[in-house]
């Protein structure tokens, strides 16, 4: 029979069935979709921010991770001081011997910060390489941008975060401390006036707090001195100077309150051990929301990353209302270094031992026990896995 269709409901007589005319169909829409799709993915990619936005918002890193203090541009002359010096004679080295230590140190911690500009910001020693002068240095502009942006903004969040800290913790204030100004911090005050004077000076003395506040010479409050508030449960040794050094509640609170969340800094006692109450609520929205050193590629807390934590809380417990480098007898940029100096310049391996320890009980405290952790390559070198590896390869017999 001419028009009969076989079981599968084709036509013998070459027409497609009603299926195939309805799958052909679906299959075309199907394809218009995902063409309109693209259509509006092109015209949304077309809408970029601008490259001077983007830059700005890349150097929002540099304060927080880099440098506090120095220009991009001061890091990058000196690389390029390192790389023609070892481009004129390599064997002569990148030192002048005759310079002062300190003028040595202070080349040493540029490239340092180098270092980690490249190793947080990776495209950028590309751009070193290959931009002229001139667009280098209007990226090196919108960069600092960014950055001091970034600053400005941790600044003001600290000023007011931290007045509920101090309330908690040494509750009650007597006078209460406020929000919106910063009059009566600083050595007014007796509770930030404990937490900035000099670990050495006893502040329960009346007679200590006339001296400071006077600024009698035997009592000059200056960066060659660790503040209180960087030690645990604010409390010196001075038997042990580098007893509870770096390992204060209200660092900890800080240094959370700027690189994770608000919320994750009130989960921090008294003796920086974690809260033992939770709000699962607020657990799972930090984790569902990428917070400040996610953004940044923090994935471990760096020293200088602590350095610029104690430099905010400093500033937030001072009465200084405007960003300045000194206050008083005190220089922040040498209290800066200070710190840096203490984890990246040590005197033997005891001393780096203590410094990796540290740093780990930084980040059991800022990332939890879960986070994870990258294993030395000794250490994999070492793991039954590798031994196993290395076994099995031994036993081979080569062919004949």
């Amino acid at each position: 029979m001419a028009n009969s269709s076989d079981d599968d409901g084709q036509l013998d007589n070459g027409h497609r069935s009603d299926d195939e005319v309805q799958a052909t169909q679906t299959r075309a829409k199907r394809r218009i979709a995902a063409l309109e799709f693209e259509l509006e993915t092109l015209k949304a990619s077309s809408k970029k921010p601008r490259q001077n936005d983007t830059m700005a918002h890349r150097g929002r890193a540099i304060r927080r991770l880099i440098t506090l203090y120095d220009n991009v541009e001061d890091l990058i002359a000196e690389y390029d001081r390192r790389q023609e010096l070892a481009a004129e004679d390599p064997d002569q080295g990148v030192f002048d011997s005759s310079l002062d230590p300190q003028i040595i140190r202070d080349q040493d911690r540029l490239y340092s910060s180098f270092e980690e500009l490249v190793e947080f910001l990776p495209w950028f020693k590309k751009k070193i390489l290959h931009c002229d002068a001139d667009e280098l240095d209007d990226i090196c502009k919108q960069l600092r941008k960014g950055a001091d942006g970034a600053r400005g903004d941790d600044t003001a969040g600290l000023k007011q975060e931290i007045v509920i800290w101090l309330t908690d913790l040494f509750h009650p204030v007597e006078p209460p401390l406020r929000t919106t100004t910063k009059d009566e911090r600083g050595f007014v005050h007796d509770v930030t006036g404990k937490l900035i004077c000099p670990a050495e000076y006893n502040w329960i003395l009346q007679s200590v707090k006339d001296k400071v506040r006077d600024r009698d010479p035997s009592h000059l409050v200056t960066a060659h001195s660790w503040p209180l508030f960087i030690y645990q449960n604010f409390k010196f040794d001075a038997t042990d100077a580098e007893q509870g050094l770096f390992r204060s509640s209200l660092l900890v609170k800080a240094f959370k309150f700027l690189f994770t969340s608000p919320s994750s800094a009130r989960d921090i006692d008294e003796d920086g051990q974690e809260a033992a109450r939770r709000q699962r609520s607020s657990n799972h929205k930090s984790a569902t929301k990428n917070h400040v050193a996610m953004i940044l590629g923090l994935k471990s807390v760096t020293p200088r990353a602590i350095a610029y934590t104690a430099v905010q809380v400093r500033f937030a417990l001072s009465s200084v209302g405007s960003w300045r480098n000194v206050d008083g007898d005190f220089d922040y940029v040498q209290f800066y270094n200070a710190i840096i100096d203490f984890f990246e310049v040590v005197p033997g391996n005891a001393a780096k031992q203590r410094v990796d320890e540290l740093i780990s009980w930084w980040n059991r405290k800022v990332f939890g026990k879960n986070r994870r952790i990258l294993l030395p390559a000794a250490v994999i070198a070492n793991s039954s896995v590798a031994r196993l590896a290395a076994q099995r390869s031994e036993r081979e017999i080569p062919s004949p």
